[in-house]
């Protein structure tokens, strides 16, 4: 074994001890005493706990989360030639993952937030859809799931603070997928750092991955709007992805400090073009709000 993928190894080691701590079962969080039937109760619109741009964030969620069997199968196939580590890690995750898109779906049909014809409709659509990561390359691909994982896990924390007054309930379940999320962001960005050490050269790969980062839940219908309206009243927008997401894996990593080579050089100078780009979106958008 290489001292690379002992390495790894040590992570998901790390990685196993620390969730055994933070183990839950999404049946103990759910208010199943409000539930009702839909056949002797069908669903009115002023049903619910959340108000309606509430509701439209916590769907997004959920529609991005069930689509857990394609990342799955993503990244089973790029990391089929990686580290064993990486592979047994990927089967852990997708253990944890799975009580996120659950939890989310039961809640909302307990609480009555949201049409449940309309939203079991584009459930199938999106998966039916599917998801295919753009990256082939075990490295470049979690470059990207850091990212993912982390902007998941603001996400869910910036929500939690908006529902708080309107369902508490809903608040504590977001927290605890973040606790699952923050766990998933650190294995990635412990092992993107061990793989840059190994070979600094990589470090062109996480200049071009993070300027086309979009978010795996970017093909669902209406995800524009969902975004806005997620921005404008959960917390979480260009501001936070910039502050919160992009500045912390830049600095944990120290991309922008790297001593270049003819490799980095451009692919760095590319990078912080794009960042420039980002901070003043950033900007702008805190002085509108």
């Amino acid at each position: 074994m290489s001292a690379l993928e002992t390495s790894i190894d040590t992570l998901y080691q790390r990685h196993l001890a620390l969730t055994k701590n933070l183990d839950w079962g999404y049946h103990r969080l759910l208010p199943w005493e409000i539930g009702r039937n839909f056949s002797d109760h069908p669903w009115q619109e002023h049903e619910g706990t959340l108000s309606k741009e509430m509701t439209i964030a916590v769907e997004t969620a959920m529609l991005t989360e069930i689509n857990l069997p394609w990342f799955t199968s993503t990244l089973m196939g790029a990391f089929s030639s990686a580290p064993r580590s990486l592979l047994r890690f990927v089967h852990t995750w997708t253990r944890e993952e799975d009580q996120h898109g659950r939890v989310l779906d039961v809640y909302l049909l307990l609480s009555r937030n949201g049409n449940p014809d309309d939203r079991v409709a584009t459930q199938k659509t999106v998966i039916e859809a599917g998801w295919l990561s753009q990256y082939a390359d075990p490295f470049a691909l979690m470059v990207y799931t850091s990212l993912q994982e982390l902007a998941t896990r603001v996400f869910y924390l910036s929500l939690a603070r908006a529902v708080a007054d309107q369902d508490p309930t809903l608040a504590t379940i977001l927290r605890t997928v973040a606790k699952d999320e923050t766990l998933h962001y650190t294995f990635y960005r412990d092992a993107v750092q061990l793989y840059l050490e190994s070979d600094p050269g990589r470090l062109a790969v996480v200049c071009a991955v993070i300027p086309n980062f979009t978010m795996p839940g970017h093909g669902m219908p209406d995800f524009p709007r969902r975004m806005k309206i997620i921005a404008e009243h959960a917390g979480y927008g260009i501001s936070q992805y910039y502050q919160q997401v992009l500045q912390v894996v830049l600095n944990t990593w120290g991309v922008l400090e790297y001593t270049s080579s003819k490799a980095t050089s451009a692919p760095q100078q590319h990078l912080a073009r794009y960042l420039r780009t980002v901070q003043k979106l950033a900007e702008r958008s805190e002085r509108e709000a």
